[in-house]
């Protein structure tokens, strides 16, 4: 195993690599300042494990297919956008990860990488992220990939949808799974008749434009996180109270989610749920929360929902609440948050729960209070 501490150029490594290491298997170059990688890096026949990830590589080289025994090849944080079609030589690679994560600023943005063609053949892969579904081929390909736990696919236009529902059905040990559309309009079309058999999935993350929540989703026993982002919901289709019936859900996130100005969490729903964000629900005013709703809910997080006027209301029905945050609303909520009278209704809604916060996005991250 190699590590290291100290920054860690392409001229140190080269140097230290020509001593002749030829039995490492695990090499965990992690943020370091890398701008390639040395070519004696290829000749570790025996590598195992190889992470390249939040360095400054942009290009993986063709003699990436020598580490015939590679099993792991971690590339995220970097702006590698492609693989050359050696990559299909690496027959045991088990975890392949390519791509960036955006943030706050950005939307949660995906950047993803393209695969070349065949990319079926890496029949050992458990984790693959995260791969742009760039033609109906690839779609087709990833239903070869069987022992898949942890799935993340990126640009899947509307007509490949149906699909990628096929390959689904084939991808029964899938325990992670995050789809996002090719373009921000786009919608997802995941609603077929086909339901596939993913009794081991407990983690769901969906970007793009939803004009339903797909059936087979509500009928998921074991999924406990679930995050949907720019889905654009509307008011009518009951998608929120449809997701209430997911028996063991803990985490749910809303982000662009929900068109509606209203949204209520009616009694009995979401018995598990222990985290809640709302974020950047454009419409959103008023919230409500019946009594023997979210009765296990510890965490609420309402983020940028602009037009909210006030307090969630029913909050007091939270017995479990552990902590309520406000970040990137209204100045006049978030004033009336820091300014609430000890006497006032909306304080004995909140009293009872022991951390209230808010937060602003400053400069690249968030800056919070707590009251």
């Amino acid at each position: 195993t190699f590590e290291y501490e100290d920054p860690l150029t392409t001229s140190f490594l080269s140097k230290f690599l020509c001593g002749g290491p030829k039995l490492l298997k695990v090499l965990n170059l992690r943020e370091a300042e890398l701008d390639n990688i040395p070519k004696e890096v290829f000749k570790l026949f025996h590598l195992k494990y190889l992470n390249l990830s939040d360095t400054r590589v942009k290009i993986i080289p063709k003699s990436i297919g020598q580490l015939q025994n590679l099993e792991a090849l971690i590339l995220t944080g970097t702006t590698i956008t492609e693989l050359p079609v050696e990559i299909l030589k690496l027959r045991r690679l088990r975890c392949l990860a390519v791509g960036r994560k955006g943030d706050y600023s950005n939307n949660y943005a995906i950047w993803g990488f393209k695969s070349p063609d065949g990319i079926g053949k890496l029949i050992s892969l458990e984790s693959l992220a995260f791969i742009e579904a760039n033609s109906g081929k690839i779609v087709m390909e990833i239903g070869n990939l069987i022992q898949l736990r942890q799935l993340w696919i990126t640009k899947l236009r509307r007509e490949d949808g149906k699909e990628l529902v096929s390959s689904l059905l084939r991808l029964t040990n899938l325990q992670e799974l995050y789809i996002s559309s090719i373009k921000e309009e786009e919608t997802l079309d995941l609603q077929h008749s086909i339901s596939p058999r993913l009794g081991f999935l407990v983690r769901i993350l969906l970007d793009g434009r939803l004009e339903g929540v797909p059936e087979w989703m509500i009928s998921l026993q074991s999924l406990s996180t679930l995050a949907l982002y720019n889905s654009e919901l509307s008011e009518d289709v009951n998608a929120i109270d449809c997701l209430g019936h997911l028996p063991n859900l803990v985490d749910l996130i809303l982000h662009r989610a929900y068109e509606g100005e209203t949204l209520c969490f009616k009694a009995g729903r979401f018995p598990k749920l222990q985290r809640l964000q709302l974020g950047q629900l454009k419409r959103l005013k008023w919230v409500r929360v019946e009594e023997e709703s979210l009765s296990s809910l510890q965490q609420f997080l309402i983020v940028g929902c602009k037009l909210m006027e006030g307090l969630p209301l029913g909050l007091q029905n939270l017995t479990e609440l552990k902590f309520l945050g406000f970040y990137d609303m209204s100045d006049e909520l978030i004033y009336k948050v820091q300014n609430l009278d000890k006497q006032s209704e909306d304080y004995q809604t909140i009293s009872h729960v022991p951390q209230i916060c808010t937060g602003h996005w400053i400069n690249g991250e968030w800056k919070e209070e707590f009251l």
